[in-house]
């Protein structure tokens, strides 16, 4: 059996929930998996049903608290190790498909899926690259910003580099000002990013300008040489 076809057989189990041992309960929708799928990738849902919690004995986890399309998302991610946004990606605002991101990103963190969050990311990252001219860029940067986990500087990082490379365009819009004013945090982070990469043109420049002298230098006693030797 190929790798295609596992993930055929994997793509099947999702979908029909045969062989079902576990069920996953968001809003009105119950979730048909699998403990041996679920259970290794998530300290989440391996502790709640071996720990004697009520999950144990029914075998059902609720989430009260998570939507539905993001809980789809991050089950598809277990079977695939991948989860797609579908058609609705296609028509939907940037800003959604951003927010969606977010809230796997942010599922993934909850549920203790690294590989999950390290997907989320890039994705977050690809979209906060594509979309610098969308007039509503800062006030989705700023949702992203505010939602990211104190003890995760990863994204966090991403997104102050991106800004900071794009400081003129972001500051462009008539939201990036008060954006940053609204969150010191960002704005210093912001800053720092800004004034590092000055300084890295500023060495690099120096570096340039010193080659070029030693250049200069090189052709210059290559001259006298010659003339010498005339």
């Amino acid at each position: 059996m190929g790798f295609s076809d596992l993930e055929a057989v994997l793509r099947s189990l999702l979908h029909s929930g045969e062989f079902s041992d576990m069920t996953v309960s968001c809003g009105n929708r119950d979730f048909k998996v699998h403990r041996a799928i679920v259970c290794p990738q998530s300290p989440f849902f391996e502790a709640a049903l071996k720990d004697g919690f009520k999950e144990t004995a029914s075998s059902r986890i609720s989430l009260p608290e998570d939507d539905i399309e993001t809980i789809s998302y991050v089950l598809s991610f277990f079977y695939l190790q991948d989860y797609s946004l579908g058609d609705s990606a296609a028509t939907s605002d940037s800003n959604e498909v951003a927010r969606r991101h977010l809230r796997v990103y942010l599922a993934a963190d909850k549920f203790g899926i690294q590989l999950l969050q390290q997907l989320a990311t890039a994705r977050i990252i690809d979209w906060a690259n594509s979309n610098l001219m969308s007039g509503t860029y800062p006030g989705v940067i700023q949702d992203i910003w505010c939602s990211i986990p104190f003890h995760e500087n990863k994204l966090r990082d991403a997104i102050s580099d991106i800004v900071s490379a794009n400081i003129r365009d972001f500051l462009g819009h008539a939201s990036g000002d008060t954006v940053l004013i609204n969150n010191p945090d960002f704005a210093v982070a912001v800053l720092k990013r800004v004034a590092e990469n000055e300084d890295r043109a500023r060495t690099q420049n120096d570096r340039l300008a010193w080659d070029k002298a030693r250049l200069t230098e090189k052709l210059s006693d290559k001259k006298k040489k010659s003339k010498t030797h005339v």
